[in-house]
């Protein structure tokens, strides 16, 4: 009678909470579920070490976590249990449930790499005993967390193996959610047509299975990606029935079969809102998409969506606000969003957050926090787009492993291959008889020929003479500075020069003509640094750390800001510029004695502005220029020059010194 009571309760408690009623009835048997988990823990203690017992321990594993979440050391023993107990027994089922168990628990405690682990371990057995595993129970826990995660490339790797395991089971449900998990991925690589052709079939399979609730889930699916393409008319039409349906629906369940799948119904809902309030803040209409995103968010608190949606949904009210100009609601919004999604450490969410906080701050002109959000901002987008180019790669593989269609894209491949070799033998033959008749032109060609290798040979060696060129003047660029800074050191010493012994005071100086010698020879031996910020970061980032390390060396107080910029330039105008701001504090640290420096970075639509400020001692810029040429100055003459740009130099003697530098640019 005990063992009943067990199998009972565990019944009971797994099965899933779904409307407003039955969750009420959950939350009064959680009470009950509270008060009986020791005594069903000792009636487990004297069951006999069989197959129930192992199911029993995985589901008080699971019915523990949902009902007393953070409570890991008790959950984990049970799933630990289990999987001690189903190993001894040879028990595969146990073990794989007991894995994916594991991993529930090691996710909640947010060690990501640990739940990734034993999800794929539950996952690989599910997948070599088809007939007696359910395989939807253990693909979704895997392709969440590489969701959460940002790593797309594993999560194709996933859902191709699911599609592979459905297509042979013949699930037409798993094939529509396959489907829908490739619009996803797709869609968040912006490659949009793919995942409107996954979409519509995802709407496809919905219509032939009629089921109301996936057609209302795959028409909000698609309308991001009509959103994204700018077809606003066919989003809210899309948007429009989603909400329809699950308004019907809530109503009136009517047929669908499933009680779990109709408790989605107000997710739907609600994304629905959020995903309107995104449309209509593309069109502009910010009233009208404030309205929907705060309906989202109201219509949540009945509904508690997932965490990284709930997040989704109060960032994109703060950017309504931040483009309403309404700055502390959207700092408000803003902010919760962001410490939601990093809660749960949600990439995506806490990248969309970081970067709208940036905008909202430098709005504000308040540019260290605008900074600081810049910063995460620019990493973790730098992070997903590396991301996303593995999973061009991974997605070429996968559409072809898991599409049938295109074994028939192949055979046509082939075929055109075919077709594309005959017509270049063809070509190949009739060059040979156009060759044969101009054979008496032989010579004329040979000439040209060699006329051609000659311009080649001198393209070369000029090319060797300009990076020659462009070698030693970075050097000189990037090592000046340090040693400026540590000669500067070591002048400081100059008024200590009556302390010294005979044998420091030569050591100093000996020290001190050294240095002159070190910059003088600076001068012809220098080298190309690519500075590892300015690959990874950007310019602003590497300007930033430049500016951080030549202060401390240098003694200079140094103020710096950079405004709207918010993409890539090419490599060589970002390494240009760098160079630029280098020699300009370069020979400000040498020659202008300065105690203040400011460094001003403005895009502007279609060009640059660079101004750099100082209160040194100022000079004669025409005769410095003269002497300086090819060097110094020269250099950032020539490299403005070089960019299509133009420089404006005011300074005279005693008054300091302002550059100002515009420079055309393209971003990537």
């Amino acid at each position: 009678m005990k063992y009943l009571l067990i199998i009972l309760f565990a019944a009971f408690f797994s099965h899933p909470r779904v409307s407003n009623a039955q969750k009420v009835k959950v939350r009064n048997d959680t009470v009950i579920y509270k008060t009986k988990t020791d005594s069903i823990t000792q009636l487990l203690s004297s069951m006999p070490d069989d197959t129930l017992k192992v199911l029993s321990l995985i589901t008080l594993s699971e019915r523990q976590y949902e009902f007393q979440p953070n409570t890991a050391k008790t959950t984990t023993a049970f799933a630990l249990a289990a999987l001690q107990l189903a190993e001894k027994l040879h028990f595969k089922q146990g073990i794989a449930l007991a894995y994916r168990a594991m991993g529930v628990v090691y996710e909640d405690m947010k060690e990501y790499k640990t739940a990734i682990q034993y999800y794929q371990q539950s996952l690989d057995l599910a997948e070599a005993d088809l007939k007696n595993f359910k395989h939807d129970e253990f693909y979704p826990p895997l392709l969440n967390l590489y969701f959460y995660l940002g790593d797309y490339p594993r999560a194709m790797e996933t859902i191709s193996r699911q599609m592979t395991v459905v297509e042979k089971l013949n699930d037409k449900k798993g094939i529509a959610h396959c489907n829908n998990i490739l619009g996803y991925i797709y869609f968040k690589q912006e490659n949009f047509i793919t995942a409107e052709n996954y979409y519509g079939l995802y709407i496809s399979n919905a219509k032939a299975l009629n089921d109301s609730v996936m057609l209302a889930h795959a028409l909000g699916e698609v309308s991001d990606v009509y959103t994204e393409e700018k077809k606003y008319k066919e989003s809210i039409e899309a948007l429009s029935t989603t909400i329809r349906i699950c308004d019907v629906l809530e109503v009136d369940p009517g047929k669908q079969d499933t009680i779990h799948t109709h408790a989605w119904l107000p997710h739907y809902k609600s994304k629905a809102l959020y995903r309107l309030g995104v449309v209509y803040k593309y069109m502009g209409k910010f009233p009208e998409a404030l309205q929907y995103a705060l309906e989202a968010i109201d219509y949540s608190k009945k509904v508690s969506p997932p965490k990284y949606d709930l997040a989704r949904y109060y960032i994109s009210a703060g950017d309504i606000y931040k483009e309403q100009k309404n700055y502390v609601k959207a700092v408000q919004y803003l902010s919760y969003g962001f410490n939601l999604s990093r809660e749960i450490q949600h990439r995506e969410n806490i990248r969309d957050a970081a970067e709208y906080l940036s905008q909202t701050y430098a709005l504000q002109n308040r540019y260290d926090s605008a900074f600081y959000f810049y910063r995460l901002f620019t990493g973790l987008k730098d992070s997903i787009v590396n991301n996303e180019t593995k999973m061009k790669i991974a997605g070429i593989q996968g559409q072809y492993d898991v599409a049938k269609k295109d074994r028939e894209i192949v055979r046509q491949q082939q075929i055109r291959n075919i077709l594309i070799a005959s017509f270049v033998f063809l070509l190949i033959v009739m060059l040979l008889l156009y060759n044969s008749y101009r054979l008496k032109q032989k010579n004329r060609f040979q000439r040209e020929h060699n006329l051609q290798q000659n311009e080649l040979f001198n393209a070369i060696v000029s090319t060797q003479d300009q990076e020659r060129k462009r070698i030693a003047q970075d050097i000189h660029d990037s090592l000046g500075s340090v040693l400026s800074a540590a000669k500067l050191k070591l002048s400081s010493l100059e008024e200590d020069k009556a302390i010294f012994t005979p044998g420091q005071l030569e050591k100093y100086e000996s020290t001190l003509l050294l240095l002159n010698e070190a910059s003088s020879e600076l001068r012809n031996i220098s080298h190309n640094i690519m500075p590892a910020t300015l690959s990874k970061l950007g310019l602003v980032a590497a300007l930033q750390n430049l500016i951080d390390k030549i202060s401390s060396n240098a003694g200079l107080q140094i103020s710096f800001s950079a405004h709207e910029f918010e993409g890539r330039l090419e490599e060589s105008t970002e390494i240009s510029i760098y160079r630029i701001v280098l020699e300009l504090i370069n020979n400000i640290v040498k020659h202008a004695k300065a105690h203040k420096v400011t460094i001003q970075l403005i895009r502007y639509p279609g060009y640059i502005n660079l101004v750099v400020e100082d209160d040194g001692c100022g000079f004669d810029h025409e005769k410095i220029a003269e002497e300086k040429k090819g060097i110094g100055l020269g250099n950032i003459l020539s490299r403005v020059e070089y960019l299509k740009g133009t420089l404006d130099i005011d300074s005279s003697p005693g008054k300091g010194t302002t550059v100002i530098i515009e420079i055309p640019y393209r971003l990537l």
